[in-house]
Parts: C-alpha cells; sequence; structure tokens
C-alpha cells in the first residue's frame, strides 16, 4: 500500500461474502416474522393458574434472543457469530413449517399441504445457508475475537 492509500474499509458489502449476505438476510425475515406474529403467540398462550407459560413462547423468546444476539455479533464480525450464525441456519423448518399453521390455527387439511410445501423449503434453505456459512471466505469474515 503507497502512502495516501487509505485501508479497506472492513464494513463495506462489497467484501462480504455471499453466505453471509444470505444469512443476514434469513435473519432480518426471521426477525420480521417473529414481529408479525407476536400477537397471535401472546393470543395463542393461556394465561390460566394452571399452565402460565406455553412452550411455543419459550422457543420463540429463546429464537428472538438468539437472532438478534447473533445480528449483533455478525456485525461486529465476531467468531462466537459464525456457531450462532449456524445454529439460526437450523431454524426454516420450525419457522417457515411449523409456527404458521399453529398460530394461525389452521385445519387438518390445509397444515397439512402447509408442511408438505415448507419443510422440503426449509430444509434446503438450511442447507444453502449451512453450506454458504461452513465456506472458507465466510468462516475468515468472523476474525474478530
Amino acid at each position: 500500500m503507497e502512502e495516501g492509500d487509505q485501508p479497506p474499509d472492513r464494513s463495506s458489502v462489497a467484501g462480504t461474502p455471499l453466505g453471509v449476505l444470505l444469512w443476514f438476510a434469513w435473519a432480518l425475515l426471521l426477525l420480521a416474522e417473529t414481529g408479525l406474529f407476536l400477537g397471535r403467540i401472546v393470543e395463542f398462550v393461556d394465561f390460566s393458574p394452571r399452565a402460565p407459560f406455553s412452550i411455543l413462547g419459550i422457543f420463540v423468546m429463546v429464537e428472538l434472543a438468539a437472532v438478534l444476539f447473533g445480528i449483533t455479533t455478525a456485525l461486529q464480525r465476531k467468531r462466537i457469530a459464525h456457531r450462532f450464525a449456524l445454529g439460526i441456519a437450523l431454524l426454516p423448518v420450525p419457522m417457515l413449517a411449523g409456527l404458521p399453521p399453529a398460530l394461525l390455527r389452521m385445519p387438518a387439511q390445509a397444515a397439512n399441504g402447509w408442511y408438505l410445501i415448507f419443510v422440503p423449503l426449509g430444509l434446503l434453505l438450511s442447507v444453502i445457508l449451512i453450506a454458504g456459512l461452513l465456506r472458507p471466505p465466510a468462516r475468515a469474515y468472523f476474525v474478530e475475537e
């Protein structure tokens, strides 16, 4: 590098690997889906004395915390973000296939049709995201201690 040249901007999108960009798109879509369904998740919980919480509510809150933490650390290019990204890349099947039929109270036939479409689509999305995140450029993106 010659005198007067600027060091490369590490925060530019041009230097971000495609697998990481796809993961960011998935994570932001996941946040949007969770936000859209949050009202229904709260309605879904039966706040009776016998069951003041639901497994669905706990799952969604853990998912929300993991996605927010994963995005935050990925923006900082922390190494731990790579592990979080891989974990979040496993969520398409439960979030795309499992959550909408339960929250929208679909009839059994409609839910079966939904599963038939979105389980394979979720699996394919997971494979694409994980393959992209395991490539050397994506691994090299997460360099900060």
